[in-house]
């Protein structure tokens, strides 16, 4: 069976973020941007803003990343008097401005409407039934999509998991240059004898976070130091995506042994949803023997998710078969709860959450062109919907 690509030319891949957090308000002393992005990379792209209006750059917030291969609206809140009344960015068009009262943060979305045009030889009416078949059984396993280790270099979970098991030296290092995933000189050389002076010479300039660890380690810095030139909201992604990789894990413990993501067994948490299977995380509820029928109910009704865990400090040791498959993927991989608290950096550590195990995207249609629509709640990857939907075509719809 043929597989499927995304063309990446502007416009195949879409993403429109959907917000009902944002209150407009013309007396606010912050003033909200909603602005369409090519081939933009968020975090790249707040540094060029900042930098732009003059301003430093933790005074912008926005309320949710995006890939740069992609043609994007997203919110972006400044905390600043003057902004111009034009923002000449390439590829940056503001479609609206507005005041408000408080500053936006990561997580103020409700959720993001995809576009994408797929390249595949599959009928069109083929597709539509292997979308179909996913929604019978039950619906879709929310994996992390790839995106979130590395859209450039795949290794964005592996300096988190050095830095929860080695420490801050080895996290650098693997940022800078991983011979398993780098053939460039710079970092080839750079890995041969972590030569810091030569490396701020040969990588290029717009490797400016590379660059910046580099001139802090050169200062006689140390490695907890030199992560410090990177921005916070980089910084917290290693660890986040390190339990990103361990969730995926644990959905797949879960699919082998339970095969669908609407099962929900004694020992499960779960939360109620929304409209765009977003969990309230402030309603988890364990599941045991008294509530287990009216649980299973309400998952099936689409009114409850089962949740898995964002380990962390403060995860909950969990009874079952979801406590098995918790502590079978901690045993292999030498953690514990506390290996989260990385020392002298709180803004490191991390507490854990909880994530929904499956979702079921929102107007799902496909065009005769084969051009992809649906809505996703925030945090819900677009190419695990098509993933999933071309790997059940690869196994015959059964």
């Amino acid at each position: 069976m043929e597989a499927y690509k995304i063309k990446m030319e502007p416009g195949d891949f879409q993403v429109f973020e959907i917000s009902e957090r944002i209150s407009e308000n013309p007396s606010g002393p912050y003033t909200v941007l909603k602005i369409r992005l090519n081939n933009w990379e968020t975090n790249h792209f707040v540094s060029y803003l900042a930098r732009y209006l003059g301003i430093s750059r933790k005074r912008i917030t926005y309320a949710g990343t995006k890939d740069k291969r992609a043609l994007t609206e997203q919110y972006f809140c400044i905390n600043a008097e003057r902004i111009p009344e034009r923002i000449n960015i390439r590829d940056c068009e503001v479609v609206e401005r507005f005041k408000t009262d408080r500053l936006l943060n990561l997580g103020d979305l409700t959720g993001n409407r995809f576009s994408i045009k797929v390249e595949t030889g599959i009928e069109v009416e083929k597709i539509r039934e292997s979308f179909m078949s996913i929604l019978n059984s039950g619906g879709f396993w929310n994996y992390f999509g790839i995106q979130r280790f590395g859209s450039i270099r795949y290794n964005t979970h592996i300096v988190g998991e050095k830095l929860v098991k080695e420490g801050f030296e080895s996290a650098v290092k693997e940022y800078l240059a991983d011979p398993s995933i780098d053939t460039d000189d710079y970092r080839m050389n750079l890995y041969r004898d972590w030569n810091f002076s030569r490396g701020v010479k040969e990588f290029p300039e717009h490797l400016q976070f590379e660059r910046a660890m580099m001139y802090e380690l050169l200062a006689g810095k140390g490695y907890g130091e030199a992560l410090e030139a990177i921005p916070r909201s980089l910084r917290i992604m290693f660890v986040h995506a390190y339990q990103s990789i361990l969730f995926n894990r644990i959905l797949d413990e879960r699919k082998k042994i339970l095969g669908n993501p609407l099962s929900v067994e004694i020992g499960d948490f779960v939360s109620p949803v929304d409209t765009y299977w977003n969990m309230d995380e402030n309603r988890i509820i364990e599941v045991d023997s008294f509530n287990i029928q009216r649980i299973r109910k309400m998952s099936e009704d689409g009114k409850v998710v089962a949740l898995a865990p964002l380990i962390g400090t403060n995860t909950s040791q969990q009874k079952g078969i979801s406590g098995e498959i918790l502590n079978s993927i901690m045993e292999r991989e030498g953690i514990e709860f506390k290996s989260f608290n990385i020392q002298g950096k709180p803004d490191l550590s991390s507490t854990g959450n909880y994530r929904g195990i499956r979702f079921i995207p929102i107007d799902f249609q496909i065009s005769d062109k084969k051009v992809v629509k649906f809505s996703l709640g925030r945090g819900i990857y677009a190419t695990v919907v098509l993933d999933q939907i071309f790997e059940k075509l690869k196994s015959g719809l059964n």
